[in-house]
């Protein structure tokens, strides 16, 4: 008898000594393995087998056993096929956050009469089977406390009796809470390396200040953070070596999701990443000096072309990198305030006789667009964007207005080292001041309670 799931082997015992015991084995022909198991030891001459995999083909073959004596030999094989299909996989799962935890969503797959739901922690790949099959295509689920701030995998098999399909692509959802961070990377370029509050550097290649903002969050949120930050960083300095990566200053430990994956390998618990990148993919250097020196508001479709384009490619090829190599991290991408003042007349000597009030109101515009296509890259990534917040703490905060927390043009650095030579115009110009960095650090700091405060769906 065969059915879909189960089959029943029936046989004839051999005349001469009493049989005492007949042994079942088989093997599932879709294995690689040729190796028989024992599938039933029995007394009597029929057997049914169940569990079979719809639609695999299966060999038996059966050995006797008489009075005193071993197993014999294994007689002739038989090949059996368990009748249905495999139900095919299930597609477009999704989550919806409700409360603490979240709803699981999935559309019905051909060939499936239920379908199980697994949960499995990201960091350590551990699976938990989340309630019975059921005919249901929705499940909630809140994680257990010991899951607090993780993120979770959550995927769906779809069942038709013993046949099983392969897993769904997960959804990624992270529990509420804070997991207690085991290491915190501070990524990116000058903006998140504290350049602006000026000499002497901790760092003095990457003008690596410990004041920087990531230094300033409380340590009952998070761990003293690994500086990796460098004044100058682009998106290739943040990537992978031999995967678009270059690493930006030599003898360093490469490049910057390098280092960090070095550091995930020897430190695997729960992690934190933050880091601002992609002004110096868009030129914000060149383009204020031309600002300064001409009139740079003849490059405002080049400049915006730019933004929108090769910016934004690197963006999401970057982002995707840090997913790759953190996938269990919580990681908050900063975005940029707006540089300047846009009053009339600004209050410094530099920019009221070199910068015009539309040069600086494209400037800002820039930087906005910028912050546009970070926030854009980072979602699409399941990255956290911090954009709209740094704009809106800075606003009124600009280079040359009354209370300015980005600085102006500096000529020389206070400061600086004797036997350096001291750079023209000064490193810290027109990046957050140390005001500025506490700003930074307070905005990231409500972004991440509130960020851990909610059900997160990526």
């Amino acid at each position: 008898m065969n059915t879909p799931h189960a089959v029943q082997l029936t046989w004839m015992r051999p005349a001469g000594k009493g049989v005492t015991a007949t042994r079942v084995e088989g093997r599932d022909l879709a294995s690689k393995s040729r190796r028989y198991r024992t599938v039933a030891t029995v007394r009597t001459n029929t057997v049914k087998i169940k569990g079979l995999k719809a639609g695999h083909r299966y060999r038996y073959r059966i050995r006797f056993r008489t009075t005193g004596r071993a197993f014999g030999a294994p007689g002739p094989t038989v090949i059996v096929r368990a009748l249905g299909k495999i139900p095919a996989v299930v597609t477009g799962v999704g989550a919806t956050p409700a409360g603490d935890g979240a709803t699981i969503q999935w559309p019905a797959s051909k060939g499936a009469t239920r379908y199980r739901v697994e949960r499995v922690d990201v960091l350590s790949g551990d699976v938990e089977r989340i309630g019975r099959p059921s005919t249901a295509r929705t499940l909630a689920d809140t994680a257990p406390a010991r899951l607090a701030g993780r993120w979770l995998r959550y995927r769906v098999v779809a069942m038709d009796g013993g046949a099983e399909a392969r897993p769904s692509v997960p959804v990624e959802v992270r529990a509420p809470g804070m997991p207690g961070y085991a290491a915190y990377y501070a990524l990116g370029d000058s903006y998140s390396a504290g350049t602006g509050v000026g000499q002497p550097y901790d760092d003095q290649p990457c003008a690596r200040s410990g004041r920087m903002w990531a230094n300033l969050i409380p340590r009952d949120l998070v761990p003293v953070p690994q500086f990796i930050a460098c004044s100058g960083a682009k998106t290739e300095n943040v990537r992978l070596s031999g995967d678009g990566g270059v690493a930006q200053i030599p003898d360093i430990g490469g490049t910057q999701l390098d280092r960090v994956r070095v550091g995930l390998r020897a430190m695997p618990g729960p992690a934190l990443v933050t880091f601002s990148i992609g002004g110096n993919d868009a030129r914000f250097v060149p383009q204020f000096t031309r600002c300064v020196t001409g009139d740079c508001t003849k490059d405002a479709e080049t400049e915006t072309a730019l933004i929108r384009g090769e910016v934004r490619r690197n963006l999401d090829a970057t982002f995707a990198q840090v997913r790759q190599v953190a996938p269990g991290a919580d990681v908050l991408v900063a975005g940029y305030p707006k540089l300047f003042t846009e009053a009339a007349v600004p209050l410094d000597a530099v920019f009221a006789t070199t910068l015009t009030q539309a040069e600086r109101k494209l400037a800002n515009v820039w930087a906005t667009q910028v912050d546009e296509e970070v926030a854009a890259a980072a979602r699409a990534a399941g990255l956290h964007p911090v954009t709209t917040e740094v704009l809106a703490a800075f606003e009124g905060h600009g280079a040359g207005s009354a209370a300015p927390w980005i600085n102006t043009v500096q000529l020389v650095d206070p400061g600086t080292p004797i036997g350096l030579a001291p750079t023209l115009p000064a490193t810290a110009s027109i990046h957050p001041n140390v005001p500025g960095n506490q700003a930074y650090a307070d905005v990231m700091t409500a972004a991440l309670r509130a960020y851990a405060s909610k059900v997160q769906v990526r």
